[in-house]
C-alpha cells in the first residue's frame, strides 16, 4: 500500500502510528466496535471472525505478515467490521483514521493505491464465496491450504475447528482430510501445528 513512497514521505505516517503487540487469543478489536484506527501486521497471524444470526461465531479470514486490516472503512468511521483476535505472538502498527485521512488529502495518489489492495481482497474473497458454493470439502480445503502457505509459509498454525470453519466443514472432516493427506505425504499434522510438505495441485 506504501510502495513507491520515500521515506521522507513515510515519517508522517510513522510519527503517528504506534506499536501493538497482542498475546494468543487477545482481541485486537470486536465487531462493532467504532473504528478508531487500522492496522498493519507485522508479526504474526490475526483471525478474522463474524458472528451469525444464531450467535455462533465463525471465522472469515486468516491475515499473515505484511496485510492492511480491517479492508474497509478507510475514509469513514463504520463499525469493525469483524472481530480480529491474535493467533500466538502478534505485533501490529496501529495507524489512526483522523491523522490518516489528513495525509490522504496531501497525499492524493496514495488512495489508487488502496483500492489496488481492496480490489485484490475483493477478488480474493470472491473466490473464496466461489469454492464454498461449488467445490468439495477436499478442493476448498487445497484451495485454503494454498492461500495459507502464502500468508503463514509451509506451517500452518490453525486448528481442525478453525480450518473447518473457514471451509464449511466440521472438524471431524477436516480431520479425516487431514490424516489422508498425512499419509500421502503431502502433510505433517503435530499437536499445535500442520507442516506442508509438498504443494497442492489445485487442478486435481
Amino acid at each position: 500500500m506504501f510502495e513507491g513512497l520515500t521515506e521522507e514521505e513515510l515519517v508522517p505516517i510513522i510519527t503517528m502510528s504506534r506499536k501493538k503487540t497482542l498475546k494468543d487469543k487477545e482481541r485486537l478489536f470486536w465487531e462493532g466496535e467504532e473504528k478508531e484506527s487500522f492496522f498493519v501486521l507485522g508479526k504474526g497471524t490475526i483471525l478474522i471472525s463474524k458472528l451469525s444470526e444464531s450467535g455462533d461465531e465463525s471465522l472469515i479470514n486468516v491475515l499473515g505478515e505484511g496485510e492492511i486490516f480491517p479492508h474497509t472503512g478507510f475514509f469513514h468511521r463504520s463499525p469493525y467490521p469483524g472481530t480480529a483476535t491474535a493467533k500466538r505472538d502478534v505485533t501490529v502498527l496501529c495507524i489512526p483514521i483522523e491523522g490518516f485521512e489528513r495525509f490522504i488529502r496531501e497525499k492524493p495518489e496514495l488512495a489508487f493505491k488502496i483500492i489496488q489492495v481492496m480490489n485484490e481482497k475483493i477478488v480474493y474473497l470472491q473466490r473464496k464465496l466461489n469454492e464454498v458454493l461449488s467445490l468439495n470439502v477436499e478442493s476448498r480445503l487445497k484451495s485454503t491450504f494454498s492461500y495459507l502457505v502464502d500468508v503463514q509459509g509451509s506451517v500452518i498454525q490453525l486448528t481442525h475447528q478453525e480450518l473447518g470453519n473457514i471451509i464449511g466443514a466440521s472438524r471431524e472432516t477436516v480431520s479425516r482430510q487431514l490424516k489422508k493427506w498425512e499419509h500421502e505425504g503431502f502433510v505433517d499434522v503435530k499437536k499445535d501445528r500442520i507442516i506442508v510438505k509438498q504443494k497442492f495441485d489445485l487442478n486435481n
